[in-house]
């Protein structure tokens, strides 16, 4: 105990110590004995230095709080102290400091006392309710209608928040969100829908596939002289097919054109084309195919001829083809072109009256699109279209788009509902449909498919729970956990920004920003799809590289264009912190940020939150004006002498130093502006390091149980749509628990999300 703690004790506890220590006494001996005989001594001999005995640096006085109700009722304010206590922010690296164990009492006490939760019965949380995000949005259109449209191009951006943009709070919406959402449904039926007559199949030939004495035009196949074109044709398989022509001609003597037609040397008959060019008319023949295959298309101009002597517009006789048309097999049934139309709107019954053919098609379509079963009377309620469209004399086509396009705009299908639990306060289990969107959403960014909704009909989705994670995790549909949760975790879509048309990364090679982020993304598919365990992000002796890539890094022996996984045991890249993408990310555009490459370990690997730089903080001087005064690392640890800078930097810079021997765009350099680079540095825990590589071990072998933590943080606030809170906690110990006995793997830390407490129930 320090002497400033001795004269306080000599001097007795200032009234509003004890007023507090008595408050405490009331609302729980347990908490009150440990913070009389544990936590106050340690407070008064940090803390009040600056924040008690009338004193408030920051505007804050701990002794203000004279119980732990008033504490409560400031949450936000306990959770910043305490994240400071924990990430060592405070006291700041100049002051006196706790010795670790009174740094994890000061903690342990404001969990228990401020953010105190019951292990054994564990608050779900509430989740607000979430209108799909763009991609969510197509995806969803993509699996519901069977089409693709570009919702990035339809819709407003989404907002993010805690790093996603999932996030039912950030997700608002607009009267533009509306506008656009019509827009894009009626985009996405236009694609989907077909009202044309079912057709048979057709092959559509042009005159470039021609060859012969034919002139070959924009308009078609243009026949001047007598003499044969042919073309290159396949029948599919057998059966009778027609091979139409739109055909006019000019004419010429006595007798109209004649257009001759064989198939491999047989006339199949010989036309008269009577009509002029611009009035094209259809000719049409039969043919009895025995045998698929290849086949010889003639087509042979029979009676050219030309009389200089003959009236204007009668001097030449010619045949201009517009359009080939190979149809058939006609013997067999006609379809329907688009395969998303008939799995919108089956076949109409004979006889089957438009009301109730209408209910059929929207019963059908809405419980898929709602994601849950759909009430008779939610069906009926869509037959008003039907009624509007008899009133105004529309067809039963445009009554049956018109209910299709609400549906795609109702906030049942543009939210994902989850109906309230009953039963007063508590929690409850929520809906199978529920549990079915959530998997969905959180697994493939989308609808759930038909046997997620079966299961969940029959009642069976969380006793085959397992398996069906297991299934979804193998669809190729999982590669949006690469996309959308890895890929904003890590920022790797911010890819984009990177231009090597920009002055700063001149002299890379114009595809390389997307091949460094194609590097991270197979890392990651490969421990997704293999199993591997999440370590492996960040300790793998192994990467994906194309030869572009692979000179960039200064790796021989990797040849063309194609990514192939390859062995770097013996170079300085192991792992995350080793990928270009990530280098490239953290750096500004003119120099390399150790402070951005620190904060980004911290909070991105380590859930660590870095508080926002204060105001009015001087920025430093840049590459380009220090000259060869000052190196980044000299210029930093200037920048650390404000008392106001050296918390924050002492938890961030270290680590950026660590990473000072990659340069802007992740290449490996031994200097900076013609000064060796200092890479060694000491953690705020006491570590220290003298190379990247060192560091690197110190977070594999060290952190490990940080870094699983911070990966079980971001998969659950991915996975539920809302940042973590202090009640969670017992969900992600939970889910600690769990991924440490799947050995770490990737699919216990997926399977143990989706059978946690938040995931599973929800508050009544």
């Amino acid at each position: 105990m320090n002497s400033h703690f001795s004269l306080v004790v000599i001097a007795g506890l200032s009234a509003s110590l004890l007023v507090f220590s008595a408050r405490v006494a009331a609302e729980g001996a347990d908490v009150a004995s440990r913070f009389e005989k544990e936590i106050l001594p340690i407070m008064v001999d940090y803390c009040y230095d600056c924040h008690g005995d009338g004193l408030k640096e920051g505007e804050l006085a701990l002794d203000s709080f004279e119980s732990i109700s008033q504490m409560i009722a400031d949450r936000d304010q306990w959770k910043k102290i305490r994240d400071h206590i924990d990430f060592r922010l405070m006291p700041p690296p100049d002051e006196f400091a706790p010795e670790e164990d009174e740094r994890a009492k000061l903690v342990e006490w404001i969990d228990d006392a401020v953010f105190h939760v019951d292990p054994e019965n564990p608050d779900p949380g509430k989740v607000a309710l979430r209108r799909l995000n763009r991609t969510e949005y197509e995806n969803t259109i993509r699996d519901l209608l069977g089409v693709g449209i570009n919702a990035e191009e339809i819709l407003p951006p989404d907002d993010s928040g805690d790093g996603f943009d999932n996030i039912g709070d950030a997700l608002t919406i607009s009267p533009v969100h509306m506008e656009r959402y019509l827009e894009a449904a009626r985009i996405a039926l236009d694609k989907a829908l077909d009202f044309s007559p079912a057709r048979y199949p057709q092959q559509v030939l042009n005159g470039d596939q021609f060859k012969g004495p034919g002139e070959k035009k924009k308009a078609g196949l243009h026949l001047g002289v007598t003499g044969e074109d042919e073309a290159q044709i396949v029948f599919g398989g057998t059966g009778k097919y027609r091979i139409k022509l739109k055909a006019g001609s000019e004419l010429c003597g006595d007798e109209f054109p004649k257009l001759e037609v064989k198939l491999d040397g047989k006339s199949l008959g010989v036309f008269e084309i009577p009509n002029p060019m611009n009035a094209q008319e259809e000719y049409s023949v039969e043919v009895e195919i025995k045998r698929g295959g290849n086949y010889r298309l003639v087509l042979g101009f029979l009676n050219n001829l030309k009389d200089p002597k003959a009236p204007e517009g009668m001097r030449d006789r010619n045949i201009l083809v517009s359009e080939i048309i190979l149809e058939g097999p006609v013997d067999k049934p006609p379809f329907k072109a688009s395969k998303s139309h008939a799995a919108l709107v089956p076949e109409r019954g004979e006889g089957e009256a438009d009301a109730a053919y209408f209910d059929r098609v929207m019963a059908g379509f809405l419980p898929r699109a709602f994601r849950r079963p759909v009430a008779r009377e939610e069906v009926e309620r869509f037959r008003h279209f039907l009624s509007l469209a008899r009133d105004n004399g529309e067809s039963f086509e445009s009554a049956l788009r018109q209910g299709l396009t609400t549906a795609l705009v109702s906030p049942s299908f543009l939210f994902r509902e989850e109906p309230t639990g009953e039963g007063g306060k508590g929690k409850s289990l929520i809906s199978e449909h529920a549990l079915a969107s959530r998997l969905s959403y959180f697994l493939w960014s989308s609808m759930p498919d038909e046997k997620l909704l079966r299961l969940a009909d029959e009642g069976r989705l969380r006793k085959e729970l397992g398996s069906e994670v297991k299934r979804m995790m193998e669809s190729p549909k999982a590669s949006a956990l690469v996309d959308n949760f890895a890929g904003q975790w890590l920022q790797l879509r911010d890819m984009g920004r990177i231009s090597p048309t920009k002055n700063a990364y001149m002299g890379i090679d114009r595809e390389l920003p997307g091949d460094m982020r194609t590097e991270t993304e197979m890392l990651l598919r490969h421990v997704i799809q293999e199993n591997l365990p999440i370590d492996t992000l960040m300790s793998a002796d192994f990467t994906f590289l194309n030869e572009r890539l692979a000179d960039h890094y200064g790796i021989k022996g990797v040849k063309g264009d194609h990514f192939r996984k390859v062995s770097i045991e013996q170079t300085k890249r192991r792992g995350l912190l080793g990928h270009a993408s990530i280098l490239t990310l953290t750096s500004h555009h003119r120099e390399t940020s150790p402070v951005l490459r620190g904060k980004f370990v911290l909070e991105n690997l380590l859930n660590t939150p870095t508080p926002p730089a204060p105001p009015n903080v001087p920025a430093l001087e840049g590459g380009n004006n220090r000259g060869n005064k000052l190196t980044m690392r000299q210029e930093l640890e200037r920048h650390r002498d404000d008392p106001a800078c050296s918390s924050c930097h002492a938890l961030m810079d270290p680590i950026g130093f660590g990473l000072d021997n990659y340069d802007i765009v992740g290449r490996w350099r031994d200097n900076d502006h013609g000064k060796p680079i200092d890479p060694t540095g000491t953690l705020v825990t006491g570590q220290e390091f003298a190379s990247a590589e060192e560091m690197r071990d110190i977070f594999i072998n060290d952190y490990k149980e940080v870094f699983r933590r911070a990966f079980a943080v971001k998969l659950l606030t991915y996975a539920m749509g809302r940042g973590v809170e202090y009640y969670d906690r017992p969900a992600i110990d939970e889910i600690m628990m769990k991924g440490e006995a799947g050995e770490g793997r990737f699919l216990s830390w997926v399977n143990a999300t989706v059978q946690s407490v938040p995931f599973q129930y929800q508050r009544n």
